[in-house]
């Protein structure tokens, strides 16, 4: 039986940070395994290759919207699928091609199998190998999440995984089931390589987590570009007749296209592991009851990254490894959550971090806000790109920004203005005040907090 001061279960994002942090900054015992691929869902199946093929997709729009701007490009534009795919298989081995060998450098042991979980202490690999370890930090991840639609499990729907690497060219008609932000940034995609995209939702808006009026301020550019945008839907029935998928929709509409994409949500994946031998217990949701370190209810056992069934973002992963391990090498701190920026990365970007309006509200709250359109910003006329707005939601008692709102190009870059803002908690007018270069699209980040401090 090998044994191990610590062993991580999962070398994603936040896995392999852990190993990391902990081989650089300790003389403990540490391994790694992971099932998959070192790097994870986020690296191979997710944000890496997404953001490559979102690139090429914007590419594609400028170049049919050249002629707006005096720019002529000679005949049709079009998207090879399998160019953009090797593109992304190129960046997805730049950032992990090196495999154990980072962590094997720092005397990590890599084992590349499944790893159960099955004691308080044990572990027992795929190949039968046992596992004792002091300490044991889950980072297992999540998968995609189907919801309980009639027929759905009888055909070849799309995750995420097949809507990077599987088509060999856009499919004529594509329908999403899911408006958040895999849902959306895949909607653009396709659309952009030429599919008719229609996206359905069963919350009232797209973007069911973003603040309603930034929601709102994205339909305009999407119906813009052709894509369908249906919020407020019930889905009653899902058809494949072994080549095309219908939908049956409340109310007797029918829908019918090419290929259907899923993306309703993820689930932590822990199907292998007997949590109850080992002491972690798991809420109502399916997701570990976490201490205020992320120990769970065995305290030998950590949970971070998507694992934790909440804030599937890999910077919040990567602050959660920060947090575990100061937490094994005896200096625990309490995590915190106030301010967690999160960015959809369509055209135009919606960024936020915080409280939406409505969040703010139902707190019980007295809220101010600020809403300035990006319309009103010269920079977005100079690039022809007015679709948006900057929205501030403020505590009206004192004054303390609780949520920022960025829909526009760039929006990701400029969320951060507001994200040191809420962690210093700076008042509005102080940065409101500063001098912002001209013409940039922050002065409309600028002219929102000085409408928020001028009530």
């Amino acid at each position: 039986m090998q044994r191990f001061d610590v062993f991580v279960i999962g070398g994603g994002g936040t896995g392999s940070e852990v190993a990391f942090q902990l081989g650089r900054r300790s003389d403990l015992r540490v391994a790694i395994a992971e099932r998959d691929r070192l790097g994870g869902e986020c690296n191979h199946y997710g944000c890496v290759p997404t953001k490559v093929m979102l690139r090429s997709a914007k590419i594609a729009a400028q170049a049919r919207d050249g002629e707006r701007f005096g720019v002529r490009v000679r005949g049709p534009v079009e998207v090879d699928l399998r160019a953009v795919q090797r593109r992304a298989r190129d960046v997805v081995d730049a950032q992990s091609g090196e495999g154990p060998t980072p962590f094997e450098r720092l005397g990590i042991r890599v084992l590349l199998e499944e790893a159960r979980l099955l004691g308080e202490h044990r572990v027992e690999m795929a190949s039968g190998e046992e596992i004792e370890a002091d300490r044991i930090v889950l980072a297992t991840g999540t998968e995609a999440a189907a919801p309980p639609i009639p027929g759905l499990d009888e055909g070849p729907y799309w995750t995420n995984k097949e809507a990077i690497w599987k088509p060999e060219r856009a499919p004529g008609s594509l329908l999403v089931i899911g408006a958040g932000a895999i849902g959306i940034e895949f909607a653009q995609i396709y659309a952009r390589f030429g599919s008719n995209v229609t996206v359905l939702e069963a919350l009232p808006h797209v973007l069911p987590n973003e603040d309603e009026d930034a929601a709102a301020a994205l339909v305009p550019a999407f119906e813009g570009e052709g894509i369908t945008l249906r919020a407020g839907v019930s889905i009653e029935r899902a058809r494949h007749d072994g080549r095309r998928w219908t939908l049956d929709l409340a109310g007797g509409e029918t829908l019918r296209a090419d290929e259907l994409l899923v993306a309703t949500g993820r689930r932590p994946v822990f199907d292998v592991h007997d949590l109850a031998a080992a002491g972690v217990e798991l809420d109502e949701r399916g997701r570990p009851k976490l201490g205020d370190t992320l120990r769970t209810t065995n305290p030998d056992v950590w949970a971070a990254g998507d694992a934790t069934g909440d804030l599937l973002f890999t910077h919040v992963g990567s602050y959660e490894a920060e947090l575990v391990v100061d937490d094994i090498l005896g200096r625990p701190r309490e995590r915190d959550y106030r301010v967690v920026p999160r960015v959809t990365y369509c055209d135009p970007e919606v960024a936020s971090v915080g409280l939406t309006e409505r969040q703010a509200r139902e707190a019980g709250l007295e809220v101010r806000t600020a809403v300035l359109p990006l319309e009103d910003n010269e920079r977005a006329h100079i690039d022809g790109a007015t679709a948006g707005l900057v929205k501030l939601v403020a505590d009206a008692r004192t004054g303390e920004v609780l949520g920022g709102h960025i829909v526009g190009p760039e929006a990701g870059a400029m969320i951060h203005e507001l994200v040191a803002l809420m962690a210093a908690r700076t008042p509005a007018d102080v940065v409101g005040a500063a001098i912002h270069a001209y013409p940039t699209l922050s002065e409309s980040v600028k002219g929102a907090l000085l409408g928020l401090a001028e009530g």
